[in-house]
């Protein structure tokens, strides 16, 4: 899944490439730009239910089913590595503000990264799709 800000220079990709029998987890391909720079990180951070729960609160947030508008819910999972926090502002526009930890910068170096973006609903019901069905997709 790719979330863009409105505004198009900022963007994170959250994308399950694999499934860690051995951990019951789930290897995350994260990417997170913001325009000017860009920091990747590959991880067994989320559970595949943590997964699945992650895209069912988002499509909640835009879909106005975890809260109501103006309300900020957060999303943690049981490693640290990534946290979501985020609301619906009424007309139609969804903030969220991911955190992703030990990202490699594109010129070296680590850094914990946390971006803020607005999308429109649309693209965060998308995106949760999107997430669906790359975790159906991997190989069990």
């Amino acid at each position: 899944m790719r979330l863009r800000d409105e505004g198009g220079d900022r963007s994170v990709e959250l994308r399950p490439v694999a499934d860690d029998s051995a951990t019951d987890r789930v290897v995350v391909d994260a990417v997170v730009e913001d325009g000017v720079r860009r920091w990747t990180l590959a991880d067994t951070c989320l559970t595949d239910d943590e997964a699945r729960d992650l895209a069912a609160w988002l499509a909640g947030i835009a879909d106005d089913a975890t809260a109501a508008a103006d309300e900020w819910t957060a999303l943690t999972f049981s490693s640290p590595v990534i946290t979501l926090s985020g609301h619906r502002i009424p007309g139609g526009t969804v903030e969220l503000r991911i955190g992703v930890l030990r990202m490699v910068a594109a010129g070296g170096g680590t850094a914990d990264v946390v971006v803020g973006l607005r999308a429109p609903q649309a693209a965060v019901v998308a995106a949760a799709r999107d997430l669906l069905v790359e975790v159906d997709a991997l190989p069990s």
